[in-house]
């Protein structure tokens, strides 16, 4: 069994929001795991860091510059590394913190090793779950042998797939609607945020996936590819499909890089209770109209008052993988 620990990573750069408080809060409530590890390289500060806290138990980790002499340059990729470390150490769930939670993971725990599909990309990081001894994780760490950061997704959502496609017993992989439906580029993404795909959107996304579907071949393992491209077909659906399509998925990736400054800063307490948007309907039916009060209001939240006080560890870093040394100048992307 996968252990019931969620694990969340923080390494600077960026303000602890109102999202990442979602991904928290709803991991939490949804999923009520025996803890929830928070590995950061600083501490972050604000309002919504104080709601957050006392929910996770606190591992600071040093920062990782470069893994088996290959140089990190970017804070995503020292993330993708320490995201590895602690699975391997502790086993348990590993979310972004631009994940918000829907319904319990508990029916894949069973698994030895679970991801899922990012269609047309491969298997994305933003979610993992795993048992600490996953024969998976183990080849997936070393392959980072030949780590090239230029390659920017390389390590993280394609290699995965393609160790995927090789050793097919060793993972089960999610479908495209278990974590992250909608993507980023999929039109009817914006039935997510109140809005609607225009018919050009969707006539052009239908041709590019026929064509890529056409150029798949039938049977063998690369047919998971092709039932990832089913989505050719719902970009004819409409905004009621795809919310209860989205009602059934574990949970929701924002994208917060890329949807950061489109939506995601628009997104308070007040929009959750009052729009209309599928984001919000499928938010209130997780969280209750008193807990979006209460996230209005100065202080913790009152499920954090039956919870023991929040601890704070220090983790170092494992030498196993990743050599560690003072802080690197780290580049955003």
């Amino acid at each position: 069994m996968i252990p019931r620990i969620i694990h969340f990573i923080y390494v600077g750069g960026r303000a602890f929001s109102f999202i990442h408080f979602l991904a928290v809060y709803t991991a939490w409530k949804v999923n009520r795991p025996d803890v929830i590890y928070f590995h950061h390289t600083e501490e972050p500060t604000g309002d919504w860091w104080v709601k957050a806290r006392p929910f996770m138990t606190l591992h600071r980790v040093a920062q990782v510059h470069e893994i088996h002499g290959n140089p990190i340059t970017y804070r995503a990729h020292m993330a993708d590394v320490i995201r590895l470390e602690m699975l391997q150490h502790f086993g348990g769930i590993y979310l972004d913190l631009d994940i918000v939670s829907l319904r319990p993971f508990d029916p894949l725990l069973r698994h030895e090793f679970v991801m899922g599909m990012e269609p047309g990309t491969g298997l994305c990081n933003a979610v993992i779950l795993a048992r600490g001894d996953a024969e998976f994780l183990q080849l997936w760490r070393e392959q980072y042998r030949s780590f090239d950061g230029s390659r920017w997704n390389h390590h993280s959502v394609v290699l995965p797939w393609q160790m995927a496609q090789a050793h097919p017993q060793l993972i089960h992989v999610a479908d495209k609607y278990a974590f992250f439906y909608p993507t980023h580029n999929d039109p009817v993404h914006r039935y997510l945020w109140g809005e609607r795909p225009t018919l050009w959107e969707r006539v052009t996304r239908l041709a590019k996936n026929l064509v890529r579907l056409a150029a798949e071949p039938f049977g063998g393992r690369r047919d998971a590819v092709r039932q990832a491209y089913y989505r050719t077909f719902h970009a004819l659906r409409g905004r009621e499909w795809h919310y209860r399509r989205a009602s059934q998925s574990y949970c929701l990736h924002l994208w917060e890089g890329l949807w950061g400054e489109s939506y995601l800063k628009a997104v308070t307490p007040a929009y959750l209770r009052a729009s209309s948007a599928n984001f919000a309907r499928l938010l209130r039916g997780v969280l209750s109209p008193a807990e979006l009060d209460a996230m209005e209001k100065p202080g913790t939240m009152p499920a954090a008052e039956h919870l023991p006080p929040a601890q704070a560890e220090v983790l170092p870093c494992f030498a196993g993988l990743a050599s560690v040394s003072p802080a690197p100048t780290f580049s955003m992307r």
